[in-house]
């Protein structure tokens, strides 16, 4: 009886402890998923933020927001079954951001040189259960242009101790889409080029007879100001974006080629509130298994 007793003491302390962990994970309705570049600079010295640079070059050590820390973009990716750009698994995640200095109390400001190698990063928090994250409004583009001060400084960082478990319903497999095709409740958003959507060809190798029957199209880009700018649309903008091709109520499910380009459309789709997942093998996942495609430019 008192061995029952115990073991349900330590059950409940499990549970508790979870919910704890949960809780310092969770974003908050204070903390946005977009800062911008006048937030940040007012809260480079605050000890919970962890800024970085997401990149697949060099370009980190030709100049960096203050403190930011470099990830390279490889690292936050895996090759997988003949895909090329899958989400690690949580450990590999795990050690990625901790030896950034990420932990579980950790808010996360990421930006990039091109828009997806951050919403990657973000996605990849987001799968792992750390809610406490945000996109960089603009980027290093932005800070620069504001004359903020860069520099070529790599700060000291303490190893971070973060939580990792995976959260499967922020990902779509083929066999999730193939399920719910032509069916209510999900909006299906590709993320790829004009030609891609039609089928009219290829993109850098990158072959397509058409698109997911029923998935409306809208490209990363459509996201930012027009011209050079790296700065988002207003939010009543992107949510006019989406409410043309997501029905009220539907969970979003995005998809591009490996998953790069999508997981924008996926952090942005997070952002304005929707349900959302990204179909992490994408098109090339979806040719590769022979599943039906619809060429052309109506969904």
């Amino acid at each position: 009886m008192r061995f029952s007793r115990l073991l349900g003491i330590l059950a409940a302390a499990t549970v508790l402890t979870g919910a704890l962990v949960a809780a310092r994970r969770a974003p908050s309705p204070d903390e946005p998923l977009v800062v911008s570049t006048a937030w940040l600079a007012s809260h480079l010295n605050d000890p919970s933020i962890v800024v970085i640079q997401v990149e697949h070059d060099d370009s980190y050590n030709e100049g960096h927001i203050p403190g930011a820390r470099a990830l390279p973009y490889m690292d936050i990716v895996a090759s997988s079954g003949g895909l090329s750009s899958e989400v690690p698994s949580p450990e590999q995640i795990r050690e990625a951001f901790e030896k950034l200095g990420v932990s579980d109390q950790s808010r996360v400001i990421a930006y990039a040189s091109e828009g997806p190698m951050a919403s990657r990063a973000l996605f990849t928090l987001d799968y792992i259960g750390h809610g406490r994250f945000a996109m960089l409004d603009g980027g290093l583009k932005q800070w620069r242009a504001e004359g903020r001060a860069v520099t070529r400084e790599v700060p000291a960082v303490v190893r971070g101790h973060l939580t990792a478990r995976a959260q499967p319903e922020r990902v779509a497999t083929a066999n999730w889409i193939t399920t719910h095709l032509g069916k209510p409740g999900v909006s299906l958003i590709d993320t790829r080029t004009d030609g891609e959507y039609v089928g009219a060809g290829e993109r850098h190798g990158m072959p397509s007879a058409g698109h997911i029957p029923g998935a409306r199209q809208l490209q990363w880009e459509q996201l930012f100001r027009d011209g050079d700018s790296p700065l988002l649309k207003d939010r009543a903008e992107l949510q006019r974006l989406y409410a043309a091709r997501v029905n009220a109520g539907d969970t979003v499910a995005t998809y591009c080629w490996v998953g790069y380009r999508a997981s924008m459309t996926y952090f942005i789709a997070r952002y304005l509130g929707y349900p959302v997942k990204l179909y992490d093998g994408s098109y090339q996942d979806w040719q590769a298994r022979k599943l039906p495609v619809k060429a052309g430019a109506t969904p």
